[in-house]
């Protein structure tokens, strides 16, 4: 590797293991320069002072700090793993992990920043479903010290890091308190983004999981802040942009409108736990058809049938008439809960064939389901193979629990809404049978996309 020419080497060392940098800094001193480059170029602060030492270490190194392009800071140990209710207790940020997140900025090469929080969040107790307060290591106010300081490093009034143009913030709470959206701080690193990665993580109800849906930081975070303090303000300049439910699905309920929002030099666009059941969600990704390199759909299903409560209809089709229901069903099982339904015709083997024709520039497409079981879907995000899953079609049911959200499956076409008292009704809809249609419009899209690459070349 050693003969390659030294940019050849530099691709090289990106793929390789940091503990084979490690030693192969060691094997000869002409290694020691370009292993040390890839070995510094990320740094990783964890939420110790031991760690924060070491951080401080490479911040004050002549030799080393030049060498830094990417930090990463993780305010949990792992910020992945499931919570240990047993030892929940609220915690505080370590002051060496604050001094660190502002001073950042000392780093004259960093281009690029990752913020990455636990999974589990909880706000103040608001709305009929949250009675009470739940108890989280990660409370509000530790995410609101962690990201005030973290932005106040990027933007240091002596020297603001300029050249920071990638942000990545991974289990961003819904319910982000409007401090930090209205400080001066925030407001001057978003100006400077190109490529923007958020995954935001939602309050699970643990006791009932299918009110969870209903807490009004989840529709805070995905209906209100993701489109105005995010996404809008970003127009101009945005390149590159993730967006990942950690808990739960989005797009539908919680609402999210995109319409208003178009970015005129996006290149690429991945999605995780996004719903589909709208032609204008993807008239939305065909918009940007003249700049869009690549697609990335991550466990984004097409919702063939919505039972929709009438606080869930209003954002999402508010001129839906509700059911007749029969005078039994409303005294006994309804009470006065007016239900919507609503069929959704859309289908995969429908929109693939769009994104072949209505995205030109596309190099890169993917449909599937990354590894959620152990949530690295995020970081893998890249790598998605495209499968046709049974998994690609879900029905939402406001009447059913753990989770409003119903997959199709093995029972397949034999599932529908079973609901007694509707016009002496049962099976009112059914999941598809089109996978051969659907698996050929997949095949064609990536025949396409396969095309493109090799006529690069």
């Amino acid at each position: 590797m050693l003969q390659l020419p030294i940019e050849l080497q530099r691709q090289c060392v990106q793929f390789v293991d940091p503990e084979f940098l490690k030693s192969l800094r060691f094997v000869s001193k002409d290694a020691l320069p370009i292993a040390t480059e890839a070995l510094f170029s990320t740094i990783v602060l964890q939420p110790s002072d031991e760690s924060a030492a070491k951080y401080t270490h490479i911040l004050e190194s002549e030799k080393l700090n030049p060498l830094v392009r990417t930090v990463i800071f993780n305010t949990d140990d792992d910020p992945d793993a499931d919570p240990d209710w047993a030892s929940n207790e609220e915690k505080e940020p370590l002051e060496s992990f604050l001094d660190a997140l502002r001073a950042v900025f000392k780093f004259p090469n960093l281009r690029k920043v990752e913020l990455k929080f636990a999974r589990e969040c909880a706000a103040p107790a608001v709305g009929r479903y949250n009675a009470w307060d739940k108890e989280v290591a990660e409370t509000q106010s530790f995410r609101t010290d962690v990201l005030e300081a973290f932005f106040e490093g990027l933007n240091n009034l002596e020297k603001p890091a300029v050249s920071v143009d990638s942000l990545t913030v991974k289990n961003l709470q819904d319910w982000t308190l409007e401090e930090i959206y209205e400080s001066e701080d925030f407001k001057a690193v978003r100006s400077r983004l190109k490529k923007l990665a958020l995954q935001i993580t939602t309050e699970t109800e643990d006791a009932a999981p299918e009110t969870s849906i209903l807490l009004q930081g989840c529709h805070r975070g995905f209906t209100s802040d993701l489109p105005a303090q995010w996404l809008g303000p970003l127009q101009p300049q945005l390149t590159h942009l993730t967006l990942y439910g950690t808990h739960c699905f989005w797009g539908i309920f919680p609402f999210c409108d995109l319409r208003g929002i178009h970015f005129p030099k996006l290149k690429s666009l991945v999605l995780g736990n996004f719903t589909i059941a709208y032609d204008w969600q993807i008239d939305w990704i065909l918009s940007h058809g003249a700049t869009l390199e690549e697609l990335i759909l991550d466990d984004c299903p097409i919702v063939i049938a919505l039972r929709l409560e009438e606080s869930q209809k209003l954002p999402n089709f508010p001129s839906l008439d509700p059911f007749p229901l029969t005078a039994f069903a409303r005294a006994i099982y309804l009470k006065n809960i007016d239900l919507c339904w609503h069929h959704v015709l859309l289908r995969w083997h429908h929109v693939l064939p769009r994104f072949a024709s209505g995205l030109p520039h596309l190099r890169h497409f993917a449909l599937g389901q990354g590894n959620w079981a152990e949530q690295e879907m995020f970081e893998q995000r890249y790598d998605l193979v495209s499968e046709i899953r049974e998994s690609r079609y879900y029905m939402f049911d406001c009447g059913v629990g753990p989770t409003q959200w119903i997959a199709g499956g093995r029972r397949g076409a034999e599932y529908g809404f079973q609901m007694s008292g509707v016009g002496g009704q049962k099976t009112i809809a059914a999941f598809p049978d089109c996978e051969a249609e659907d698996v050929d419009a997949l095949c064609n899209l990536l025949e396409e996309v396969g095309w493109r690459l090799a006529s690069l070349d």
